[in-house]
């Protein structure tokens, strides 16, 4: 049997994937973009409207930066 190349397992992998996970997290602002569940769509476009929709709503949650209470400029 002949050996064409090898994995280095100092570190890389599903470690380094954890933390660059967290550090989306941090950033983001939150742990989800999409609710969590299990949810069953017929088509394939009718899931990616779907979560296009979430992905849309989680960011508008996310950007504002005054209370929608507050007077306008």
């Amino acid at each position: 049997m002949r050996q064409v190349g090898h994995r280095s397992t100092n570190g890389n992998g599903l470690s380094d994937q954890g933390a660059l996970a967290r550090t989306a997290a941090v950033l983001r602002g939150t742990a989800a973009l999409v609710p969590r569940g299990l949810f069953r769509f017929r088509f394939h476009d009718e899931a990616d409207q779907w979560m296009d929709e979430m992905f849309r709503r989680t960011h508008a949650r996310q950007s504002r930066t005054t209370s929608p209470d507050s007077a306008g400029r």
